[in-house]
């Protein structure tokens, strides 16, 4: 897969917004980044968000945050907060992914996927306690995706993905919009997605790790 592979399929790939989830209103746009080396694989960047913060404090995310006044759309946002948390100066947006709402806050994901350098970064540690690199061929690879089920709209049933990345749960939000990546990036690769199966985890089991950073054997 070359970047203008990933363009060019992007450029095909149907944006959705979906619906706000049940109890939230998902009102709060947040334009966040899906940043992508190449090294040699293509790898994407996340983030374990540091401790401290106000809003998913140590959850698995992508870099990006809610607008500041001068952003003239989300993409500006994103690439700003891309280099206000991991130092990347450089980010080419080659596509974008679906609008997609958060069961813990009202936000919502503007997710933009960009192809990033492949070099040295520098983490801000007020927003940032380590940065996660994961192969989009290695989890295609796998035998199966983990997954919990949930009544995501209206009662309709879906199995929630969770992707473990260098020992940390990614899941909620984030590992949809990282599921997306996989289905687009899927055939470019020439492989199927790998089966959602749940019965690995439970929403307890995520929440009481995310007081300790996440961190699961």
């Amino acid at each position: 897969m070359t970047p203008n592979d990933l363009r060019l399929a992007l450029s095909k790939h149907p944006h959705q917004v979906f619906p706000a989830l049940p109890g939230r209103t998902n009102h709060l746009q947040a334009g966040i980044m899906v940043p992508i080396c190449w090294s040699p694989t293509p790898t994407c960047l996340l983030t374990l968000r540091s401790p401290n913060l106000r809003n998913h404090a140590n959850e698995v995310s992508f870099p990006g945050g809610k607008p500041d006044p001068g952003d003239v759309d989300l993409s500006q946002t994103a690439i700003r907060e891309t280099e206000e948390e991991l130092g990347l100066s450089t980010c080419e947006i080659v596509g974008r992914l679906s609008s997609t709402p958060l069961y813990t806050s009202d936000f919502r994901l503007e997710p933009y996927v960009a192809v990033v350098p492949d070099g040295p970064l520098n983490p801000n540690p007020a927003e940032v306690a380590a940065v996660l690199r994961v192969s989009l061929l290695h989890i295609l690879q796998q035998p199966q995706i983990d997954a919990i089920p949930t009544e995501a709209w209206k009662d309709k049933k879906l199995l929630s993905p969770i992707f473990t990345v260098e020992g940390y749960q990614m899941y909620g939000g984030t590992a949809f919009v990282f599921y997306e990546l996989l289905t687009v990036v899927a055939p470019i690769f020439g492989l199927p997605i790998p089966p959602l199966v749940p019965g690995r985890f439970q929403w307890q089991d995520l929440f009481k790790h995310r007081a300790s950073a996440g961190k699961m054997g």
